[in-house]
Formats: C-alpha cells, sequence, structure tokens
C-alpha cells in the first residue's frame, strides 16, 4: 500500500537486534525475504546489522546473507559498532569493523555492486584522516571490486558507478592532509 501510495518502490532495512522472541516460527532473514518478496519491495541491507545480530545470537552472518534474495538489494549499509564483551551495540562510532568489511565483499562477489552508505554518527575524523583511511573510497572500492562483471537491475535505481568512484578516490588523493 505505501509504494501504491507513494509511486516508488520502497526498501526495507534489517534491524540490529539485542533480544530474541521466546518463540517464532522462522528466523529474521526468512521473515524479512517473505515481506520484500509479498511485497515485491526492495531491501536495504544494513550489513553492520547483520554482524551485531549474528553475535548477539550466536549466528552465523553468511547464512544470513544465504538466505535473502540479494537481487532485490538496492543499498547497503556498513558501519562502526561498540563491542561490549558479551554483546555488540550498533552504535554506528568509529571505523568500519573487519568482519563489517568481509561482509561488504562476501555480498558484491555473491550479487554484484550496489550503492554503499558509510553510517558514521559520531567521533567522526577529520575528512583528510578519513579519505586516508579504511572508511575512503578507496577502501570501500577495493572491496567492491572483488566481484562479478555481471551486474544486476534492483527496480529500476541507480546503480554503482565505478568511473564516479574512480572520480571521488582521486578528488580524495589530492585532500588536504
Amino acid at each position: 500500500m505505501v509504494q501504491d501510495f507513494l509511486g516508488e518502490r520502497i526498501l526495507l532495512e534489517n534491524a540490529s537486534t539485542y533480544l530474541e522472541f521466546a518463540a517464532s516460527s522462522m528466523a529474521e532473514e526468512q521473515f524479512l525475504s517473505a515481506v520484500a518478496v509479498e511485497a515485491d519491495c526492495g531491501i536495504l541491507l544494513d550489513l553492520n546489522n547483520v554482524y551485531v545480530s549474528a553475535f548477539n545470537h550466536d549466528r552465523d552472518p553468511s547464512a544470513y546473507l544465504g538466505a535473502l534474495p540479494l537481487e532485490r538489494v538496492g543499498q547497503l549499509h556498513i558501519a562502526g559498532h561498540t563491542h561490549r564483551g558479551t554483546h555488540i551495540v550498533d552504535t554506528h562510532v568509529g571505523p568500519v569493523s573487519e568482519p563489517v568489511w568481509s561482509l561488504l565483499g562476501e555480498f558484491s562477489r555473491r550479487a554484484g555492486d550496489v550503492s554503499v552508505l558509510l553510517e558514521w554518527d559520531s567521533e567522526i575524523p577529520e575528512f583528510a584522516a578519513c579519505a586516508r583511511k579504511r572508511c575512503s573510497p578507496r577502501h570501500i572500492a577495493g572491496h567492491a571490486s572483488r566481484t562479478p562483471k555481471a551486474r544486476r537491475e534492483c527496480g529500476g535505481r541507480s546503480r554503482f558507478r565505478p568511473r564516479a568512484l574512480a572520480a571521488l578516490v582521486a578528488a580524495c588523493d589530492h585532500a588536504p592532509r
């Protein structure tokens, strides 16, 4: 109904979770998949949320990806989180962790390139420092470049643009240090 009203395809985002229902008939990734198929909508796949939830519930994040209709993913989110020992909190603080970068590479190898949004809400470094570090377009491109050449279409949305990313990388290379 929302898509009909807006006249646009929407994307549903997966949540980061900290508790589970005492009784469920399906896992979150199965539920998200079923809703996306039934509503004929897309998925905004937050890879940090996948990792956070998988850690918190002792699950395999790769299995989560494998259960999703990846052709429906219209955007990816990556972010930092705060590790509290027994659990992880989706705080969007700090750089993206290596396991989340690995999920980005895994997604790209399985499904191709999709636009990526880096979520970083506080303690953000200066742009020049960020451009030199792991949140740089060059780093993101390094993970995305490990993908099949085949591109897929997802709801008519714009796709990853290697030339645009190359221009952004070049601009970062010339940023004040």
